[in-house]
């Protein structure tokens, strides 16, 4: 594989950004975010409007990829609640009026107000798509990770629906937003996504 060879991640999300900085940080990959190309994207909005995780993923990974030219890695990744029906699942981002983080899972606790404990079973998805627009290459690989919806929301150390995400790593005692970064990203699901999405592009660039 080449030396330090550029990779752009599709995301403007800082908290995706950090967490995927940090999964990363032990790869010879030169990670470059949408960020570092603000001027050429600030008139484009790309439409995540497939039915799955995966569709959108595809989607992002390949109007970023074709713009840019470069080798793009893009994810879509949601909370799926059980007693829900699966939502808000690819609506996570923008479920509620208002479309917060705050909004958003303040939503689903009120949704979920009459459900007991044992029946608040939920699970995060992360899909990645990787793209290289010069020979079209693409594939998707994907992560999960089970836990519960919590009571009411704890912590401040991560973002999305981390508040109201209880992990079954803690035995339901803790939530994302009260755990530290580096031990997330040794087992949630974007964690589990882009490690798969990095063995993709060792292999794609032996």
């Amino acid at each position: 594989m080449q030396m330090d060879r550029a990779i752009l991640i599709a995301t403007a999300n800082q908290g995706k950004a950090r967490e995927i900085r940090e999964i990363f940080h032990d790869t010879n990959f030169d990670l470059k975010f949408l960020s570092d190309f603000a001027e050429q994207f600030k008139n484009i909005e790309i439409y995540e409007n497939a039915k799955s995780f995966e569709g959108n993923a595809l989607i992002k990974a390949i109007i970023v990829g074709d713009l840019t030219g470069m080798i793009t890695l893009a994810d879509d990744s949601g909370l799926c609640v059980d007693a829900l029906d699966g939502r808000p699942g690819i609506y996570s981002v923008r479920y509620s009026e208002g479309a917060t983080d705050k909004s958003n899972y303040l939503k689903v606790l009120e949704e979920m107000k009459n459900i007991p404990f044992e029946k608040r079973d939920c699970h995060y998805n992360c899909t990645v798509a990787a793209y290289d627009p010069q020979t079209k290459f693409v594939e998707t690989v994907s992560g999960d990770w089970n836990g519960k919806v919590a009571l009411e929301p704890r912590g401040n150390k991560s973002f999305g629906y981390a508040p109201i995400f209880l992990t079954h790593n803690s035995n339901y005692q803790k939530t994302n937003a009260e755990s530290d970064l580096e031990d997330l990203i040794a087992i949630n699901h974007r964690g589990q996504a882009f490690k798969k999405a990095i063995e993709v592009l060792q292999e794609y660039l032996k």
